[in-house]
């Protein structure tokens, strides 16, 4: 699975505050926000992040009805964008059989990608426009403190993948080689460029008055 070199992807804030929800919008209308669909969604949330308050029906409708806003004056919103291309990810890294996720984050990676495949209970329908996957997003952004780094070293072990293949002529997934064996070569890595490092910052010569160099003329 390919990642996009964008190190900010999910780092853009959407105003949660009820406070702010505004009144009617348009292409909102029709927008319901069933009871258990929202105690399944908070009972989610409160399973990926227990320090988490859980949101209230009115902060997920203002929260749809900014996106909708900003998307009819033709404002670009990437919230939703940048977090299902994390749920992408989420995905991606359950699946690999040579990237093994640890216990207690597999866990939340499971529950985050439960609830998005379970459109039957989706709080805000799926086929919605513009804000259809608002609720997973909310969700995939309050994982985003316990999974980064995980998502971001399966970025990287998916890079290194990829090099190693094309290097010795073979496609990704036939290339023998896991999590183990790609944090080997990133310690070796460090550990070379350490070396040079500290060869660089060697001088060979115990006289400090030597010469720097020589000219041939």
């Amino acid at each position: 699975m390919p990642f996009a070199a964008d190190l900010q992807r999910s780092v853009t804030d959407l105003d949660m505050s009820a406070a702010r929800s505004g009144i009617f919008t348009a292409g909102i209308a029709r927008l319901q926000l069933d009871a258990d669909n929202l105690r399944r969604f908070n009972d989610v949330l409160r399973h990926i992040s227990p320090d988490h308050v859980p949101y209230t029906a009115d902060q997920i409708a203002g929260a749809a009805r900014r996106v909708l806003r900003a998307a009819a004056k033709r404002l670009d919103v990437p919230f939703i964008r940048m977090r299902m291309r994390r749920a992408a990810e989420i995905r991606a890294a359950l699946v690999d059989t040579h990237w093994p996720v640890p216990a207690p984050l597999e866990s939340v990676m499971t529950a985050i990608v439960a609830y998005l495949d379970d459109t039957d209970h989706a709080l805000i329908a799926r086929d919605m426009p513009v804000v259809g996957q608002l609720d997973a997003a909310i969700l995939v952004d309050a994982a985003m403190d316990t999974l980064r780094a995980e998502l971001d070293d399966y970025a990287e072990f998916c890079r290194f993948r990829h090099a190693e293949a094309a290097r010795i002529g073979l496609a990704s997934p036939a290339l023998s080689t896991d999590r183990a064996h790609w944090r080997r070569e990133c310690e070796h890595e460090l550990l070379l460029e350490q070396q040079l490092r500290r060869v660089r910052d060697a001088r060979y010569g115990k006289n400090e008055d030597a010469p720097r160099g020589f000219r041939i003329r």
